[in-house]
């Protein structure tokens, strides 16, 4: 068994994106926090060959966040599906400048009955990378932090390549076009590509859009498919010994005439109501929406590129700034319904147009999250949703 330890500084950018606060609150509070970072470097396509896996994690106070392979993007604290007998990485970063390092343990992480099996060098400085290689054992419980136990700690899982095969699903529109879209397969979310990342390479535009999901034992899969500006669409596809290709087109959506506008800007950490005269001058308004109308928001970015500040911390560019809405979910609980591209131009505007579904509850600038206010919808029963 090998147990390689090699410090990395700035090999993978994308985790310290958002700093402490940002990417905790992205996943507790707008869903999947994955389609917001800046992921600039290439992430596994697929590790499905019988071959040890690679993770990738960013270590913050409040949990380990997933980066890659699909299966753990942006899922905090997720479960490591490790191959029996391969050999296997860790590469992890340290998001927020607190002490941190990387263990694996036999038993539990905060009880008395867990053994360190594989352990990686104490690292304090945020945006530091380190990696641990080794081959699972059967012994393997679960991984954690030692100096944060509690907050910091996810199960491990051992599986055998042979009982698992590959789902991969083409994503295009009604033109047979590739498609940028956010792919839930089951519990597993992943993108076709560049989908809803923030200024993805230039190069990668031409890609085919596809997600692929490794891993996946025989069975019944839920899937749902997702992109702004087209229909959401679900079904179900089977794995039964072999791997898959799925292909999903997604039509577009014509919301309408809309009932009523919005206009808000976007300042440091709120948005303020501009129109119609309910709204003039409130923080953060209240929208009020009735499900089944069209609606348009539109919004002007007041501040450009706002940067997150705080002592000791380093961050990386933001993508700018969006206008998004969520239901008011749990952690890891995919409910964006609608989401606007991110600008970093001071004054630039932009508008989206929607019709109201009874889970929306929430609007939000997703690269600077105390900015948010509440959605309420009232049904067509005269009841209201939304928190």
């Amino acid at each position: 068994m090998t147990n390689e330890q090699r410090s990395r500084v700035d090999v993978s950018r994308r985790g310290v994106l958002k700093g402490t606060a940002t990417i905790a609150g992205a996943v507790a509070t707008a869903g999947r926090a994955g389609a917001y970072r800046d992921l600039d470097v290439t992430l596994p396509a697929t590790q499905n060959d019988g071959e040890g896996r690679t993770f990738q994690l960013l270590g913050i106070v409040g949990g380990w966040m997933g980066v890659a392979p699909h299966d753990v993007d942006a899922v905090s604290n997720p479960t490591l599906r490790l191959i029996e007998g391969e050999q296997h990485e860790i590469i992890w970063t340290n998001g927020d400048g607190a002490t941190h390092n990387f263990n694996i343990t036999s038993g539990s992480a905060v009880g008395d009955d867990g053994e360190i099996l594989e352990s990686t060098e104490t690292v304090s400085e945020q945006g530091a990378t380190t990696s641990l290689e080794f081959t699972p054992q059967e012994e393997m419980e679960e991984y954690f932090c030692a100096p944060h136990p509690a907050q910091m700690r996810g199960p491990v899982e051992l599986i055998s390549p042979d009982e698992t095969h590959e789902l991969v699903i083409h994503v295009e529109d009604e033109s047979g076009e590739p498609l940028g879209a956010e792919v839930l397969v089951g519990d597993r979310h992943s993108f076709s590509n560049i989908a809803a990342r923030p200024t993805p390479p230039e190069e990668a535009s031409d890609e085919q859009a596809m997600a692929r999901f490794d891993l996946l034992e025989d069975g019944e899969y839920d899937i749902e498919i997702w992109t702004y500006g087209h229909e959401r669409i679900t079904d179900t596809v089977t794995i039964d010994g072999s791997d898959r290709e799925f292909v999903a087109t997604l039509s577009p959506i014509e919301p309408g005439e809309p009932t009523e506008t919005y206009s808000m800007r976007l300042e440091e950490g709120q948005w303020v109501g501009q129109s119609p005269d309910s709204i003039a001058d409130e923080t953060n308004p209240t929208l009020e929406l009735e499900a089944g109308e069209t609606y348009a928001v539109e919004w002007e970015n007041a501040i450009g590129r706002h940067q997150p500040e705080g002592e000791n911390r380093h961050y990386e560019p933001l993508p700018g700034h969006n206008f998004a809405i969520a239901s008011n979910g749990e952690t890891n609980q995919w409910d964006t319904y609608v989401r606007s591209d991110f600008t970093a131009d001071e004054g630039a505007t932009q508008s989206v147009e929607f019709v109201a579904k009874e889970e929306m509850a929430i609007y939000l600038d997703q690269s600077q999250l105390d900015a948010l206010g509440e959605i309420t919808v009232s049904g067509g029963n005269g009841e209201t949703t939304g928190d």
